[in-house]
């Protein structure tokens, strides 16, 4: 994958171990939830190119669809909204993604 071009369906196939014949518009439509999802964790003025040049946030996002895809159908069966996993990734991103931020507004107190 390059950098800053994010998870592709073709990454999650191969991230999933799925046949590449199917399911490409699916993962497609759940790599922009799970962005989504992240970006709105986080702070979702910043821009996807953004989020996506962090190799962290982009585990995120596939961590987060491969969760989605194999629990597709068993939601009520969950014990969990998400894996711990993808909880410790967003918070590691989040700090980061803020700091590298307040970096290039100039602002030294790490407020934005």
């Amino acid at each position: 994958m390059a950098d800053g071009q994010g998870v592709t369906p073709e990454d999650m196939q191969q991230y999933l171990n799925l046949d590449t014949d199917g399911d490409a518009s699916v993962l497609a439509d759940m790599i922009s939830t799970a962005e989504d999802a992240v970006t709105g964790a986080i702070d979702d003025t910043i821009g996807i190119d953004v989020y996506r040049a962090y190799p962290l946030f982009n585990q995120a996002v596939r961590v987060l669809v491969d969760y989605m895809y194999y629990s597709r159908g068993a939601l009520s069966d969950q014990n969990k909204a998400y894996p711990p996993s993808y909880a410790y990734m967003i918070n590691s991103i989040r700090w980061k993604i803020q700091r590298d931020q307040a970096a290039k507004a100039g602002v030294t107190d790490g407020t934005i």
